[in-house]
């Protein structure tokens, strides 16, 4: 599959966002495991839908494509704050990430 899109999305449409999970270790310690969905946001930036699977691989059908997708999910991660994969519900807003890389 394709994917194109410029990198300055509008706030409505697809993007990547970085997610993390909460585990515990046999100790009881609790760790987190970072990963990234893909997400849909309406006209107004609210989440509407997004991937079942907390993480997702690039993809592309040539290279060229692959460099392309890796690209914008760093692009992405970047800009986005992550969030707990298990909080995302329709209609919630992200917050921009202040830190640059």
């Amino acid at each position: 599959m394709i994917k194109k899109r410029k990198f300055e999305l509008s706030s409505d449409g697809w993007r990547y966002q970085a997610v993390y999970s909460e585990s515990s270790n046999e100790m009881g310690e609790t760790y987190c495991s970072f990963t990234i969905c893909e997400i849909y946001l309406d006209k107004d930036g609210r989440l509407t839908a997004w991937t079942e699977n907390p993480s997702i691989a690039a993809s592309g059908e040539t290279p060229d494509e692959l460099t392309r997708d890796l690209q914008l999910m760093l692009n992405d991660t970047t800009k986005w704050k992550p969030v707990l994969f298990e909080s995302l519900q329709v209609g919630m807003v992200f917050e921009r990430n202040t830190k640059s890389p």
